[in-house]
């Protein structure tokens, strides 16, 4: 980690990007057109009043500013943000990043990528460089940057506030990560009155000596182990073991030996994945439509594959007064113990005893399937902006914007799903809408028929 990066390299196509003038001076038509297909998409109930005047507010802070952009990865990813800060009337001067450029990447005037100089960085390692990166990468910012008048934009995980002399726009605070760790939540579960599964902590040197030990959290279905946040963000189910056997527990709890301190260890669930997304504004918390975390397990081998979301899943009117009550009270209890302000994700479970908690992302979590119904809606930036606290937004409450996006997405249901390496084409018509079973269908027809959609009691059905 103390390697420089030596020398920059161009941008992802191989050279410097052409038609810069151009794209820039394109931008404030791309704006006002983007502008013009929000209102006429947003419907009735002052749609046209929260996206018109989301994209002024933005159109008048970006347009003509440069930004320069610290990403883990310079991936097609990339594309949604920069041609936000495009339309904004910004120019994306460069780009610096763990790896890359990958298939997809948009092209960007200069790119930097710590892999090309042998800095083979984990996403945690990464973010820790950004707080002192080398003297050659400060000096190659500076030459394109001089007067230091741009801004930074990191991945929704970026916790710190300068970079290089630049400002970073809309930077994770510290007190908010801390409340994504796995192991700690339940406190905030508990002053919610929000439901979670009965656990243990303990720390990785320290297993359970036996099954005795587990007795009160171990389910007819096993138990789940979660790794804490202690060496960087585990996601989706890599930081997860579902172990059917209390026996198996130990192994399981070491195996994050070297990534983590400390694990919780709760009953399994059996139910539906599920999240709901909400944002916290300065007026109150604005609580979404609850989305269908597609994960597959294996109930022979405990293995789970995360797949996806999807907005297409209707759990029904009760359940859904049940999930999105929980993230309220969630939401409520982040902005009074952090002061918290944006967009985040309350995960868990629909069982038939109703919603049970697992985590809370406090951050720009995937899956809310806005950009579906409104393709071009700087939400990235929106997010970025209210965590700055932006003049020029306190008009759009919290009420009005729930009420818009629950039914723009509801009109525009879409879904972002794989099996593997395999895309899923459509999601197939059921009463609920739920894509698990078809992602579990063509889980079998690719080799793997012990994978099964979760709860696994509708599958034996």
């Amino acid at each position: 980690m103390s390697r420089s990066v030596n020398g920059p390299r161009a941008g992802a196509g191989g050279g410097t990007a052409t038609g810069t003038g151009a794209r820039a001076g394109g931008a404030t038509a791309a704006a006002a057109g983007a502008e013009r297909r929000t209102v006429l998409g947003a419907g009735a109930g002052g749609g046209e009043e929260i996206t018109g005047a989301v994209t002024r507010v933005l159109r008048d802070f970006w347009s003509g500013r440069g930004a320069v952009l610290l990403l883990d990865d310079f991936d097609h990813r990339a594309t949604s943000l920069v041609d936000e800060l495009r339309a904004c009337g910004a120019r994306v001067g460069a780009v610096i990043a763990r790896t890359g450029p990958a298939a997809g990447a948009p092209e960007v005037e200069r790119s930097l990528h710590c892999s090309d100089a042998g800095l083979d960085f984990t996403r945690p390692e990464f973010e820790a460089w950004l707080r002192d990166p080398s003297d050659d990468v400060r000096t190659w910012l500076d030459g394109l940057d001089p007067a230091r008048e741009w801004l930074a934009l990191g991945t929704p995980r970026t916790g710190i506030d300068t970079f290089c002399g630049r400002p970073v726009h809309g930077w994770r605070r510290p007190e908010w990560a801390a409340v994504e760790d796995k192991t700690t939540i339940d406190a905030l579960w508990a002053a919610a009155g929000v439901p979670s599964p009965p656990h243990v902590v303990v720390t990785v040197d320290e297993p359970p000596a036996g099954p005795a030990g587990l007795d009160a959290v171990t389910g007819p279905d096993g138990v789940v182990v979660a790794a804490d946040s202690t060496r960087g963000h585990v996601g989706d189910s890599s930081g997860l073991r579902w172990v059917l056997e209390p026996a198996g527990v130990p192994h399981a709890v070491r195996e994050f030996a070297g990534r983590a301190d400390r694990v919780r260890i709760a009953r399994f669930a059996d139910g539906v994945p599920c999240s709901v997304l909400g944002m916290a504004l300065p007026d109150g918390v604005a609580v979404f439509s609850p989305i269908e975390i597609v994960t597959l397990g294996d109930p022979a081998t405990g293995r789970l594959l995360f797949c996806g979301s999807s907005t297409h899943w209707r759990p029904g009117d009760v359940a859904e007064r049940d999930i999105r009550g929980a993230a309220r009270r969630a939401g409520t209890e982040l902005v009074r113990t952090t002061g918290y302000r944006g967009i985040f994700s309350v995960d868990g479970l629909l069982t038939p005893d109703g919603f049970t908690a697992t985590e809370l992302n406090p951050r720009h979590a995937s899956g809310l399937g806005l950009r579906a119904a409104l393709p071009d809606f700087p939400v990235y930036l929106y997010n970025r902006a209210v965590q700055e606290g932006l003049p020029g937004l306190g008009g759009i409450t919290a009420a009005a914007l729930e009420g818009l996006v629950r039914r723009l997405v509801a009109a525009a249901p879409s879904a972002s799903l794989t099996v593997g390496p395999t895309l899923v084409e459509a999601v197939p018509p059921a009463p609920d809408h739920r894509a698990g079973p078809a992602c579990a269908d063509l889980a079998a027809r690719l080799g793997e028929p012990g994978l099964r959609a979760f709860p696994l009691a509708a599958a034996s059905d």
